[in-house]
């Protein structure tokens, strides 16, 4: 019985609602409460420690040198699994795709941590444990998945229980690493994905060539241009063309300019300028750089073209401190980066974020992190990145944190572009060891990002139509479109925006299981060969300004990022909202798209013998589906809708399906089959998914559970994360196995499971449909609001407080919510004086015997509530002591 709660320890905090794949179900909870939360109890005095992740493999080649200083500083960052990690990966295949009814309905900034982050009482579990050890942790970062730890590696060594080698590698540098795994206690090492910094092998390097043919413009011999109006194409000065062309440099034949390019028919991007206005003003792309830039090479392209684009620099971690430089080519990835965006998309706002120059892996994925938690950007766009192999064997947490802030950064709408690489089908050459194997580049790779390859490009003389193909320049500085099939990353389900696609040499490297892929790359493709390649202004001295010509696919990344700014800036987009993680709507539309058919991605001097890969028909593993013809590819970008059918969503009244305490707990590695249709309200045959309050409790160590459908193979994500002894709820949509059941899998130790069931969703059309609203507050029982003349505050033992519905959200806005059949609602029990729970139902029914969110004296806790609506009017019930209510309104359930 749902008395049997009233004891339970402290349950972690929640604030999130789950969204399984392909199910109209909204994801959008936000936390608007600012009350101090209550930490779990501490670990045991001799706590169980347990490995987290693995020790980094040593480079080929490295030679040991001796450890660091014990008293040398170290700065790690303890990475933290989202609460839901397989709901976060749904909402975002939702928001994601055209044909879903949850198209484009983004979390609003500053939301993740609340629905998706782990929750604060995981936190501060974590952050105890470490300060248990004699470490310091400080503040987590804004998301929650990472809390950084200054200290030395003495200290990591002794609290993290590893030892620290030092080696000196075959490029010259001299690097660290922990020589076996970090250690935690096991009450909280369930929840921690890896720890950053313990190792400084990785170095992301950008993808661009040297500059191949490089001329000097005398200073004050450029006539600076009068800024452009906003509906014409970028102009190119004729003091510098005419200083090209006297050093037999052709535009369209050896490099393209910005005004040739946007009108090239290749992208054809010029009619978004001349007939709808369209420069991208009012979005801003954000660019991950990891050097400084020359503000006098920005102003010199700028006044060439006529450009007062706006271009500015945040510094993460103190940033890069080396001054660009012709001769180290510090700068030049920098410079190519801000003058392809503002060269094709002017009006836009260029938000450069730098992190130090020989980035580690920690500050590496700082300016990820900072990019994704201000949110200040739609496009993000990165030229830097190593080959997955050295990523994920170098520094084993890396591929995961990645995975958490691109997801992070879809679930916000932000498109994320990066380059595929320059070495083609062998992305590790020229480093080791695997320099000769097939190899795909990160975070290229990452299913949340749009990989970007490269071609080569040229206009005929006296032709009208561009000739394109494969990038692939042999000689003493080779470089290719990278390319080929990821080891690591997978596409599953709804997700799987590459069903169905299957680029010629695919093999399922990644050990994908049957109805899995592995994920392809690239996506997409634009020029890069730098024998055509990119006019830009890199480096000076006294006397003169040079103008160089390069390439890479990190010219290609901006360019896309530029077409992807003017998508965002469309007048459909401005209704529809912005593209976001765009690769399912571009599979869509792939016809949009001009399909490379020559060449190959095979690297001159790799050493690789084989023949992968080569471009083809349709969907390749040197191009991808191809460039982009805009603006219809714009159009039909912007012109997609949500759904308007699939799963619609019926309520129950709540009712207790589950409670292992009467029979015992789930054991380590043990898996519990779940009945769940033909009982309860919820029909025997036609269900998709049900909507369950999973609470986990009594655990005896720190682990995860996995809701999945039965009969089907279990999935390697979790649904409710918890440390020892914690009670913790979580609302979960699962979709039912064909004999309408769910499986429950629990990771560690053994836990008590108790699941309440609230409605479930079909095909039929016979439900409800989702609708957000904008975030309201219903109820605050502490100041009053929502509370009527004559209720008592707070709410006592055994006491039932009636919220009337007074519209301000519902279907017609006449009324008490008219037409709503259930409501969305994150409910915050705080202040209580005793242990005991909450149930929310409708006013005019019995009181189900069920509870929504558990909590102990003194606990702030919120969770997800689905409550049907039968009448003006829903009730809270209170067990035990006095306690305070907060209830905030996200959405509601109608057949409007």
């Amino acid at each position: 019985m749902a008395d049997s709660f009233a004891n339970e320890p402290t349950p972690l905090r929640r604030s999130g609602l789950r969204r399984r794949r392909g199910l109209a179900l909204a994801a959008v909870i936000a936390l608007g409460v600012s009350i101090a939360q209550t930490p779990i109890a501490a670990a045991a005095d001799t706590p169980v420690f347990r490995p987290v992740g693995a020790a980094p493999a040593v480079p080929n080649g490295a030679v040991r040198l001796t450890e660091p200083q014990a008293d040398q500083p170290v700065r790690l960052n303890v990475e933290l699994a989202p609460r839901d990690p397989a709901a976060l990966q749904a909402f975002v295949t939702a928001v994601s795709t055209p044909d879903s009814p949850q198209y484009h309905q983004y979390l609003q900034k500053g939301q993740f941590a609340a629905v998706f982050g782990p929750t604060r009482t995981t936190i501060d579990a974590v952050t105890t444990a470490l300060e248990a050890q004699g470490l310091n942790p400080g503040a987590a970062s804004p998301d929650g998945l990472s809390i950084p730890v200054d200290t030395t590696f003495g200290n990591a060594a002794r609290a993290l229980r590893v030892g620290f080698a030092g080696y000196r590698l075959t490029d010259g540098r001299t690097t660290y690493a922990n020589t076996n795994a970090p250690e935690l206690p096991s009450s909280v090492a369930g929840v921690v994905t890896g720890i950053l910094g313990l190792n400084d092998f990785t170095k992301p390097v950008a993808q661009h060539t040297p500059g191949t043919r490089t001329v000097a413009a005398p200073k004050g011999s450029v006539q600076p241009h009068a800024a452009q109006p906003n509906v014409a194409t970028p102009s190119f000065c004729s003091d510098i063309k005419n200083l090209l062309s006297s050093n037999g440099l052709t535009d369209t034949q050896d490099y393209w300019e910005p005004s040739t390019l946007s009108a090239s028919y290749a992208y054809n991007t010029a009619p978004l300028y001349n007939q709808y206005g369209n420069t991208g003003s009012g979005v801003s792309v954000g660019l991950f750089e990891l050097e400084n830039y020359s503000p006098d090479d920005i102003a010199a392209y700028e006044s060439c073209f006529g450009l007062r684009t706006s271009v500015s620099a945040t510094k993460v971690d103190g940033g890069p401190t080396l001054p660009p430089d012709m001769n180290t080519q510090v700068g030049l990835e920098s410079a190519l980066d801000i003058q392809t965006v503002a060269g094709l998309a002017p009006g836009v706002g260029i938000k450069v974020y730098q992190g130090p120059d020989n980035a580690n892996s920690t500050q590496y994925l700082d300016v990820y992190r900072r990019i994704v938690n201000d949110d200040a950007v739609q496009v993000i766009s990165t030229s830097w990145g190593l080959c997955e192999t050295n990523a994920q064997a170098w520094d084993p947490a890396l591929l995961s944190t990645e995975a958490n802030l691109f997801a992070m950064a879809a679930a916000q709408g932000q498109t994320v572009v990066a380059a595929s690489g320059d070495s083609g089908s062998t992305g590790c050459y020229p480093v080791g060891p695997d320099n000769s194997s097939l190899v795909v580049d990160d975070p290229a790779a990452q299913p949340n990002v749009t990989a970007v390859g490269g071609t080569r490009m040229t206009l005929p003389s006296g032709g009208s139509s561009v000739v394109q193909s494969t990038w692939n320049t042999p000689g003493e500085q080779p470089g290719a479109s990278g390319g080929g099939v990821s080891q690591y990353q997978k596409l599953s389900g709804a997700g799987n925006f590459q069903s169905g696609v299957q680029g010629a040499g695919y093999s399922n490297v990644c050990a994908a299981a049957a109805g899995t892929t592995c994920r392809q790359v690239p996506d997409v493709s634009a020029l890069a060969d730098p024998g055509t390649g990119y006019l830009t202004a890199f480096g000076e001295d006294t006397n003169s300004q040079y103008w160089t010509i390069i390439g890479g696919t990190s010219g290609a990344a901006p360019l896309w990022a530029a077409i992807m700014a003017l998508t965002d800036a469309s007048g459909s987009c401005a209704g529809n909202g912005a593209v976001g993680m765009v690769n399912p709507a571009l599979y869509q539309h792939a016809n949009l798209l001009t399909d490379v058919t020559a060449g190959n991605n095979i690297l001159d001097g790799s050493g690789y013998t084989g023949n992968l890969y080569s471009a083809g028909s349709g969907y390749d593993l040197t191009t991808g589906l191809g460039t982009p013809k805009a603006p219809a590819l714009v159009e039909a970008l912007c012109s997609a809708k949500a759904a308007s059918v699939g799963s619609s969503f019926t309520p129950v009244t709540p009712a207790r399906v589950l409670d292992t305490r009467s029979a015992g707990p789930i054991g380590a590695g043990g898996t519990l089959k779940l009945p769940v249709t033909g009982a309860n309200g919820v029909p025997s045959s036609g269900v998709t998914a049900v909507v369950l309050n999973v609470t986990a409790t009594e655990s005896t160590d720190g682990g995860f559970l996995t809701l999945y459908p039965d009969g089907q193979p279990r999935p390697a994500s979790s649904n409710l994360n918890f440390v020892a002894g914690q009670t913790i709820p979580n609302l979960v949509t699962i979709p039912v196995g064909s004999d309408g059941a769910v499986d429950i899998y629990n990771r560690f130790g053994t836990v008590q499971v108790i699941a309440d069931i609230f409605g479930y969703f079909t095909n039929d059309g016979t439900g409800y449909r989702f609708h957000t609203s904008t975030p309201q507050r219903l109820l605050d029982t502490r100041n009053g609001q929502g509370v009527t003349s004559g209720q008592a505050t707070p709410v006592g033992t055994g006491g039932v407080f009636a919220l009337p519905l007074t519209d301000t959200a519902g279907p017609g806005n006449t009324g008490p919510l008219a037409g709503a059949a259930a409501l969305m609602l994150n409910v915050t029990a705080t202040e209580s004086t005793d242990g005991g729970f909450l149930t929310v139902y409708p006013s005019n029914v019995a009181r189900p015997a069920s509870s929504n969110l558990n909590y102990v004296a003194g606990q702030t806790i919120p969770n997800a509530v689905v409550t049907p609506v039968n009448g003006s009017a829903i009730d809270f019930y209170n067990r035990f002591g006095t306690v305070q209510i907060i209830a905030d309104l996200f959405g509601y359930y109608s057949a409007n």
